[in-house]
């Protein structure tokens, strides 16, 4: 399944206090990732599923952008394209 998925990067080096989340670069990716897994029946009959996990939204965010060695994505969301 097709996610549309909005980051920032965090850039090497860049500690937790040494940055303001405005002054980030920002990007946005369409990854194929699992589709959700049903765990289970609300009432009312709707099906309850969860998405990807987050390691593995940070994972093809890896894969698909273009970072510098040592950058970190920050996941904003990600919702099906």
């Amino acid at each position: 399944m097709l996610y549309r998925v909005t980051y920032r990067i965090l850039p090497a080096g860049t500690g937790p206090d040494d940055y303001e989340p405005a002054d980030l670069e920002a990007g946005e990716v369409l990854v194929d990732l699992d589709d959700p897994e049903p765990v289970g029946v609300l009432s009312g009959g709707d099906v309850l599923s969860y998405g990807p996990h987050h390691r593995d939204v940070v994972q093809a965010v890896h894969a698909a952008a273009d970072l510098k060695p040592g950058d970190e994505p920050i996941i904003r969301d990600w919702n099906p394209a």
